[in-house]
């Protein structure tokens, strides 16, 4: 899939295994994994392999590199993944450096995500899990409709809480 999407301020565009390089840096960097359940021993070649055949191969997620413009910088991922297209159902999840962090380029990266999922994919529910610490992703999902789903738990980490979004209150 050749997807690419562009903002103002961003490009989002499939990743690709020439980004494995840029990908490392940020799937490894402690910051950005602060609140993420996340084994950061990971080589370059687990994340060639990654990219290969998760992305790749087995469509299993819609993975986006978020570049600067018009620098075209690195600045994070968004991705859609497990991915069930009889429930017309996926997850949302994304990663920002540091650095980028609060000049609204996760906003316009979410909105695009979003609207490529509800708009042209028909997706009719997305989900997303974030730490309950990470106050700056909760407020985001916020922003967009995004509900605090109380009574849901992620059996895989208690730390994370659980946001839903239905089409139609997008």
């Amino acid at each position: 899939m050749n997807l690419e999407i562009i903002t103002d301020k961003i490009k989002l565009k499939i990743v690709e295994k020439g980004d494995a390089e840029s990908l490392f840096k940020l799937r490894t960097n402690p910051e950005v994994s602060q609140f993420v359940n996340r084994d950061l021993n990971k080589t370059l070649a687990d994340i060639e392999e990654f990219i290969e055949h998760k992305i790749n191969h087995q469509n299993e997620i819609l993975f986006f590199t978020i570049k600067t413009i018009p620098e075209n910088e690195l600045a994070g991922t968004i991705c859609l993944w497990n991915i069930d297209h009889e429930k017309k159902y996926a997850e949302v999840g994304y990663e920002l450096f540091p650095h980028f962090q609060g000049r609204g380029i996760m906003s316009d990266a979410l909105k695009a995500i979003l609207d490529l999922a509800f708009n042209e994919l028909g997706f009719e529910y997305l989900q997303a899990f974030t730490n309950k610490e990470n106050l700056s992703s909760r407020k985001l999902l916020e922003k967009f409709g995004f509900e605090h789903l109380a009574e849901k738990k992620d059996e895989n980490n208690l730390n994370n809480v659980i946001y839903g979004l239905r089409a139609n209150n997008y």
